[in-house]
């Protein structure tokens, strides 16, 4: 800028020097030499302006907020929703829940002969092949994971639960033993069956495991976002048989339901759940099936 001020001051002089002489020296030349100078005036003026109209242009653009400055680029987007990942804590849902109750094996010549008994012996081959791969993920996602690890473990929970239901038989909030070896669901599940006592008036319950007969794990199942996804869920069916003690009574210290001098037989189906390559994951009861009754277990067999 300051060349160009310059060049001004240099074609001020030159023109009033060349006004005086204008009245004197009246040849051609030196009229073309005025029109030449006052014609390169205006251009540098115009340039001037022009160079000042480009530098304001392009500091209010400097100035403005842009997409490009301000707002992420599409591929920036696309890597932080690739980089952000928010994992569920549980499943939510069974996987294939063990249908027990149907769980009646045909003859070998049904197998061989019928269609019935042709897709019962393909969905028993397809579930042990299931059961396989899903306990093989779990002794190599799980660190120290064994199958009979994990029925002492569950055994554990098994007591630890429903002696934890018992006794929280009232109140707002379930035990902390109890909100830490269950999901959310299972948790608003406990919640509701213990709405319902209280509207039945049970104030109290006994209950005591009077031992465990036996612990099998009868059904695997992963639940993953996609075939190659690494991170998800496993799932573990478990059975346990046992003999408990039930006994509810109401305010006024009543029997109102079980028998306290009785020991029963009971067959009970858990489904425990673990993540796979989630931080801070254990094993905790994601769901109870529901036990077939006589008349249920009859049907199939008829």
């Amino acid at each position: 800028m300051g060349v160009i001020t310059g060049t001004h001051r240099t074609i001020d002089r030159i023109e009033r020097r060349s006004s005086r002489d204008f009245a004197i020296a009246t040849t051609d030349v030196s009229a073309r030499m005025i029109c030449a100078l006052s014609f390169a005036r205006r251009a540098l003026s115009n340039a001037h302006a022009t160079t000042w109209a480009n530098v304001a242009r392009r500091a209010r653009a400097y100035a403005k907020p842009s997409a490009r400055g301000i707002a992420p680029s599409p591929s920036a987007l696309g890597a932080r929703a690739g980089a952000m990942r928010i994992i569920p804590s549980h499943a939510g849902v069974i996987a294939d829940p063990f249908g027990h109750a149907l769980d009646v094996a045909p003859s070998f010549v049904e197998c061989v002969t019928s269609t019935k008994g042709m897709t019962y012996a393909w969905r028993r081959a397809t579930d042990k092949l299931k059961d396989a791969h899903a306990l093989s993920t779990c002794a190599k996602h799980i660190k120290g994971f064994s199958l009979e690890g994990f029925k002492l473990e569950a055994q554990q929970m098994f007591r630890a639960i429903n002696a934890g239901v018992a006794n929280g038989v009232s109140g707002k909030t379930l035990g902390n033993e109890v909100r830490h070896a269950t999901t959310d669901a299972t948790q608003t599940d406990l919640k509701r069956e213990r709405r319902s006592r209280e509207l039945g008036g049970w104030t109290r319950i006994d209950w005591a495991l009077e031992s465990m007969d036996a612990v099998s794990v009868v059904r695997g199942r992963l639940i993953m976002a996609s075939v190659t996804e690494t991170v998800g869920f496993a799932q573990l069916t478990t059975r346990f048989r046992s003999k408990q003690r039930f006994a509810a009574y109401d305010a006024s210290g009543r029997l109102v339901a079980g028998d306290p001098n009785a020991t029963i037989d009971v067959v009970d189906h858990w489904v425990f759940e673990h993540g796979l390559n989630i931080p801070n994951s254990r094993w905790r009861l994601a769901g109870r099936l529901r036990s077939p009754t006589s008349a249920e277990s009859a049907s199939v067999k008829g």
